[in-house]
């Protein structure tokens, strides 16, 4: 937990189990901030989430909790934990003097609507897929406010843009995200990005595809964020490749990384569908393939019909997206037109921040 500012926090920002629930929070954050309030930050207990705070400025703690789950065993769990979790955010709210609770998913956010729903508290829900996620469709019952990034099935949700930290936000050229990032600044970069937890087929896809490839990789920068379980792997896997890369688990530079970028391949989460269209880097998407709803593809199709990125399918197998994705990925490197006509295309309709639009809610 982190020391205590001088003043109780009014404003109670829950959300936590993926960098992509985390995020969202740490930029709502800001902007309540800079509106005068002050803010406490509870999070979920898994490792990505602390990393996440770490840099941050603001006081935080972690919450046991633990995802929905229809098996017996697993369910029992759910609901010893929902409630545990619940009572321990209700005594946070008596000795804080929160005033709202906002909730930007991942399983802390439903104990803690439930906690100040509980106690007259008032509250606010933030959704960033479509479909919703499994917390904040059981959340959702206990929000006064549901603000939303995408139309979807929750009533009455108010759409707002995606909320962004300061910290994604390029505010340096080229150059200079370069040089600090330590790349050449007279190469191209591409960057490669499974989000915070890293994306084990575009981790293997593209070390492949330029050892199979080197020429075309030719007057290019790697800068290849793996996700800190999957380092050593990734680097490896870049072992003996003659096209220079730089290889990182986790940074706090994603603002550089993005300002760096002249390319770049990632998963299609919606903080990430964010940073690409706020920093206008044309992108190659390829949206997790595991999710049933596939509501990562949902995240990026209007950047796509925007004309800023390219939706491309993840087989799961290597072999087939060297041969279909492999393609397409070092054509677009090789087409300078076409990535500057998808960056123009992104800041003709210059992307807005939403987090003013969440403090607003929180605090009116």
């Amino acid at each position: 937990m982190r020391s205590p500012q001088q003043h109780l926090s009014n404003i109670l920002i829950a959300g936590g189990g993926s960098g992509g629930h985390v995020a969202p929070a740490i930029a709502a954050a800001e902007a309540i901030v800079e509106q005068g309030a002050s803010v406490l930050l509870a999070h979920s207990t898994r490792k990505v989430d602390f990393e996440m705070m770490r840099e941050s400025p603001f006081e935080s703690l972690s919450i046991s909790a633990s995802p929905l789950s229809l098996k017996p065993i697993g369910f029992i769990r759910f609901c010893i934990n929902f409630f545990n979790a619940s009572k321990k955010i209700q005594s946070l709210i008596k000795q804080r003097d929160i005033t709202c609770v906002l909730a930007t998913g991942g399983f802390v956010s439903a104990p803690a609507l439930h906690a100040a729903r509980k106690l007259g508290c008032k509250t606010v829900l933030l959704n960033l897929d479509n479909p919703p996620g499994k917390a904040n469709k059981l959340a959702v019952r206990w929000a006064d406010t549901v603000l939303s990034t995408v139309l979807c099935n929750l009533n009455d949700a108010i759409i707002i843009s995606p909320p962004l930290r300061q910290s994604v936000i390029a505010s340096d050229d080229a150059q200079t995200c370069k040089s600090r990032l330590g790349l050449d600044q007279k190469r191209l970069t591409l960057l490669v990005t499974g989000a915070s937890q890293g994306a084990t087929t575009i981790n293997h896809l593209i070390p492949a595809l330029a050892k199979n490839n080197p020429t075309l990789f030719h007057g290019w920068d790697i800068l290849h964020i793996a996700g800190a379980a999957n380092t050593v792997e990734v680097k490896q896997l870049w072992a003996d490749c003659c096209v220079p890369n730089k290889v990182l688990g986790f940074t706090h530079l994603m603002a550089d990384a993005w300002g760096a970028a002249d390319l770049a391949i990632t998963r299609g989460g919606a903080n990430t569908v964010a940073e690409i269209a706020i920093n206008s880097v044309p992108s190659i998407v390829l949206p997790y393939p595991y999710h049933k709803d596939d509501h990562q593809r949902t995240n990026a199709e209007p950047l796509e019909q925007l004309g800023g990125i390219v939706i491309v399918e993840d087989h799961k197998e290597l072999t087939l997206n060297i041969q279909d994705i492999g393609p397409q990925i070092v054509e677009l490197m090789a087409d300078h037109q076409t990535r500057f006509t998808m960056r123009q295309a992104m800041l003709n309709a210059p992307a807005i921040n939403g987090a003013i639009s969440i403090a607003n809610a929180c605090l009116r």
